[in-house]
């Protein structure tokens, strides 16, 4: 392991690997994660594929619109196969 690097991002949920996976895309490169156990396995599990396309909040809207487009992105890469699958609207 690395002993010195510009970011060191601490958590492996979706804050932490979101965080390391936009600074790299911006051409970052002395960074790294740490989590103590396996990524996600902590409160991220909860919520996987609740990405709605509705919210009463402009700011959550866009937000959850960039976050449905990297999934459709991340889903299409062969070098990151994910399995996700997009629906229009939502129950509550």
């Amino acid at each position: 392991m690395k002993s010195h690097c510009k970011v060191v991002v601490i958590g492996g949920g979706i804050g932490g690997c979101s965080t390391l996976y936009h600074l790299t895309k911006e051409g970052w490169t002395d960074v790294v994660l740490v989590e103590r156990n396996e990524l996600t396995s902590g409160t991220t599990w909860h919520s996987a594929a609740q990405v709605t396309n509705f919210g009463a909040v402009q700011t959550m809207v866009g937000l959850k619109s960039h976050s449905i487009k990297l999934y459709k992105e991340l889903a299409a890469d062969p070098e990151n196969p994910i399995n996700y699958h997009h629906a229009s609207g939502g129950i509550r």
